[in-house]
C-alpha cells in the first residue's frame, strides 16, 4: 500500500489488491467524498454485524452438532461390541461420513450464495426465504445506500452514484435497477419517480428517496438509509444465524432416529439368529 501511494495511487487503488469489490467501492466512494473515516467506520460496523451473526450461529450449532456426533458414534459402538469386530473402525467411518456431509453442505451453501451475487434468479429465490431473505436484502441495501451517500457527499453526478451503488450492493437485481436509474439520471430526468416503479427497492425507501431528491436532501436521506439498513442487516443476520441450527437440529434428530432404528434392527436380527441356532 505504501509503495502504491508513493506512485500516486489513491487509497482505494492502493488497497484494492487485498480487498473485495464491496470494500473497494465503499472506500473509493468515501475517499472521493472526503469521508474516508466514515467509510472505514461503515465497514467496521458491517464486519461487526457479520461477526455477531457468526457468533450466534456457532453458539446455536453446539447442541445440534453434539447430537449428530452422538448419533454417528453410539450405533457404531453398539454394533462393534455386539459383532465383536471392534469399535474403532466403524466409529471413525461414521464420523468421517458425517463431517464429509457437513463439509459438502457448507461448500454448497457458499457456492449458492456466491452465485446469487451474479444470477438474478438465485437473488430472487434467496430474497424470498423467510429467515434468510431479510438479511440478504438489508445487507445489499446497506451497501447500496452507503456508497450512494459517499458519492453524493463528494458532489459527483447522480448517474455515477447509481452505477457505483448498484455494483457495490452485490445483488444483481438491485444492480440492474440501479443501472437503469443511472441511465435515466444521465439523461437529465429525476430518478425518484422511476425508483418507485422498481420493485426491487422497498416502497418506503423509494418514496423517501423521491421526496429527498425533490427537496435536495439526498445526502441526509442516504446516510439515514445506510444506518437503518445496517441495523436491520445486523439483527436479521443474527436471527438467520440462530435459525440455521434449528434445521441442523431437525436433520440431526432424523439422522439419530435412523441410526437407532438401524441399530435396533441389527440387534433384533442377531437375536433371531441366536434363536434359530438353538432350535427356536
Amino acid at each position: 500500500m505504501d509503495a502504491a501511494l508513493a506512485r500516486g495511487a489513491t487509497i482505494a487503488e492502493a488497497m484494492a489488491p487485498a480487498l473485495s469489490p464491496l470494500e473497494t467501492s465503499v472506500i473509493r466512494a468515501a475517499e472521493n467524498g472526503g469521508q474516508i473515516a466514515a467509510g472505514f467506520a461503515h465497514l467496521e460496523r458491517w464486519y461487526q454485524s457479520q461477526a455477531k451473526a457468526r457468533d450466534a450461529a456457532r453458539h446455536a450449532l453446539t447442541y445440534p452438532l453434539l447430537i449428530a456426533n452422538a448419533a454417528a458414534v453410539l450405533p457404531a459402538v453398539v454394533s462393534g461390541l455386539t459383532s465383536g469386530n471392534g469399535i474403532v473402525r466403524p466409529v471413525l467411518v461414521n464420523l468421517a461420513c458425517l463431517w464429509l456431509l457437513l463439509f459438502v453442505l457448507w461448500e454448497m451453501a457458499k457456492l449458492v450464495l456466491g452465485a446469487a451475487r451474479s444470477m438474478p434468479t438465485l437473488d430472487a429465490v434467496i430474497s424470498a426465504v423467510p429467515w434468510l431473505g431479510l438479511a440478504w436484502r438489508s445487507g445489499g441495501m446497506a451497501r447500496w445506500a452507503a456508497v450512494m451517500h459517499f458519492h453524493i457527499m463528494s458532489g459527483q453526478l447522480l448517474s455515477g452514484a447509481f452505477a457505483e451503488a448498484g455494483a457495490a450492493s452485490q445483488r444483481p437485481r438491485l444492480n440492474a435497477a440501479s443501472q437503469r436509474l443511472a441511465a435515466l439520471a444521465q439523461s437529465g430526468q429525476p430518478a425518484g419517480p422511476a425508483m418507485v416503479q422498481e420493485k426491487v427497492f422497498p416502497e418506503e425507501v423509494a418514496l423517501h428517496f423521491a421526496s429527498a431528491e425533490e427537496g435536495g436532501m439526498l445526502d441526509r436521506e442516504c446516510a439515514a438509509l445506510a444506518e437503518r439498513s445496517l441495523q436491520e442487516a445486523t439483527v436479521s443476520m443474527q436471527r438467520a444465524g440462530e435459525m440455521l441450527p434449528h434445521f441442523i437440529y431437525i436433520a440431526a434428530m432424523i439422522f439419530a432416529a435412523w441410526q437407532i432404528l438401524g441399530m435396533a434392527q441389527g440387534v433384533f436380527q442377531q437375536q433371531q439368529d441366536v434363536l434359530r441356532e438353538i432350535g427356536f
